[in-house]
């Protein structure tokens, strides 16, 4: 019976030995694997590797790597605090917008908030 691909991270994770790897993702588990700093480099190696048997890559992984519990949530995005508001202002992309900040003075950024401001709740 098939598995989830996932449920194979999570066999290398919990040390629980998986026989059947018919659905064995390398792509998947490698992309699983890259997402935290103690696997990182491993999954660099099996990138280099790529043309390795399900098998192959399954037996490095699970003799590589440590048990524990890995989430693969990645990493919030904190953004820079009047970025909306520039983009707003001058109507152009959040990339743009980064560059315009480091230029913009802290007067700059007032008069920017004087200007939008429509009243209201904020």
């Amino acid at each position: 019976m098939s598995k989830n691909p996932f449920d194979y991270v999570k066999s290398i994770n919990h040390k629980q030995y998986e026989h059947d790897l018919s659905g064995y993702n390398p792509f998947l588990t490698n992309r699983c694997f890259a997402m935290h700093m103690d696997t990182i480099l491993l999954a660099e190696e099996l990138n280099q590797y790529s043309t390795l048997s399900p098998y192959l890559q399954y037996e490095f992984y699970y003799h590589s790597v440590r048990k524990g519990k890995r989430f693969g949530y990645p990493p919030k995005v904190v953004e820079p605090l009047h970025l909306n508001l520039v983009t707003e202002y001058f109507q152009v992309s959040k990339v743009k917008a980064l560059e315009i900040l480091n230029i913009l003075t802290e007067d700059d950024i007032s008069d920017i908030i004087k200007v939008t401001n429509t009243g209201g709740n904020q």
